[in-house]
């Protein structure tokens, strides 16, 4: 058995706002909501790589209908590598007893394992993706400027929203581990396998090879990434204030607006006059100064809504993205009209209301939790 199917080890484990579903007369679509729910890495599977790759259009639907044998050799690649590394880091924190903050720190080893084990856009000067963030700011076989969004990105996108729309969606995963011992290292070997074939892939088309050294620098990194997330503190990124402070279109608008500032500074001041250090500083600064606002603003507890407004606000821009990218065949709206439904069913089952004092003390490593928020 993979799916581990009881309760896990936190003492609310479960508790929280009733299922954001609301009960009416059984349709079709009801129905096949509650099969999922009753399926939480199927849910995983669906999120990502759903979110990062295929609202983009960094993984094409259009491939399906030109090439199939490539769509689906994609598709196993993606789940293969997004969704295992969701559940692992999920399943690290939650057995670790930790919070966002080990999510966000164990979501910079896994980027560093797509990117630079797997896909190589972190190394490869000539690799596409990257446009002429390849040259602009490589330094010691290294893409800089690249690294700093692309890393980031994989943080919120890859990692950190799956595992708090599951939470959300489906309140009775809150603090439960999935997976058995045994399919902790079966989806390890999936991560594994899969990176390693893209790998081979990536030499293939693009005969690049990132060499040894950045190879064991790439492997030591995330080595001590992940030593650093489970030594952090668990309630390192708190919310500052017990009830929310911000409103639902503040959060909403620091979601849709992360990453294009990130975009505009990117690829809008690659020139000479423009130290690419100097770039990196700002946009980290700009990334903190936006992150540290959410923790002010959202609140300990009862912030469930704002969490469904910020996670809608990443998810829309993503969706715009992807939009604005196949304007002449813009095959990704049945995609976006299936993200937008699932927010709106979501915002639903959130209604904000008054927040009342806990009856009890919050559990300080529960990332499924409130605290953790």
């Amino acid at each position: 058995m993979l799916v581990r199917s009881t309760v896990g080890t936190f003492p609310n484990a479960g508790a929280g706002p009733p299922p954001p579903w609301r009960p009416g007369i059984p349709t079709r679509a009801t129905r096949w909501v509650g099969w999922l729910q009753a399926r939480p890495i199927l849910c995983l599977v669906l999120l990502t790589p759903g979110i990062p790759e295929y609202l983009s259009t960094s993984s094409s639907l259009v491939s399906l209908a030109v090439n199939p044998f490539f769509f689906f050799l994609q598709m196993a690649i993606n789940v293969g590598q997004y969704t295992a590394g969701a559940l692992l880091i999920r399943e690290a924190v939650i057995r670790w007893h930790k919070g966002w903050a080990t999510v966000f720190v164990l979501g910079l080893a896994y980027g560093i394992t797509e990117e630079g084990l797997g896909d190589n856009t972190l190394f490869n000067s000539n690799h596409g993706t990257d446009g002429i963030l390849g040259s602009f700011g490589r330094f010691a076989g290294v893409n800089w400027v690249w690294a700093t969004g692309v890393l980031a990105f994989h943080v919120i996108y890859s990692i950190g929203l799956p595992i708090l729309l599951l939470r959300l969606a489906v309140p009775s995963t809150r603090g439960r581990s999935l997976l058995t011992r045994r399919g902790i290292v079966l989806v390890l070997a999936s991560l594994a396998t899969s990176t390693s074939i893209e790998t081979v892939i990536v030499f293939r088309s693009t005969q690049f090879w990132m060499g040894e050294t950045l190879l064991i620098g790439s492997a030591l990194t995330i080595t001590a990434l992940v030593l650093i997330g489970n030594r952090i503190p668990a309630d390192l990124w708190t919310p500052r204030s017990f009830r929310p402070t911000a409103r639902p279109w503040e959060v909403g608008a620091i979601g849709f607006g992360f990453f294009p500032i990130a975009f505009l500074l990117e690829y809008g001041f690659t020139s000479d006059r423009v130290p690419p250090a100097l770039l990196i500083l700002v946009e980290l600064a700009i990334f903190a100064t936006l992150w540290e606002t959410v923790r002010r603003r959202i609140g300990r507890v009862e912030n469930e809504f704002l969490l469904v407004n910020l996670a809608f606000g990443f998810v829309l821009w993503q969706a715009a993205f992807g939009v604005l990218l196949t304007l002449g065949l813009p095959y990704t709206l049945p995609l976006v009209a299936l993200a937008v439904w699932f927010f709106v069913r979501l915002r639903r089952g959130y209604v904000p209301g008054p927040t009342a004092p806990p009856s009890g003390p919050i559990p300080p490593g529960e990332v499924t939790g409130t605290r953790g928020s």
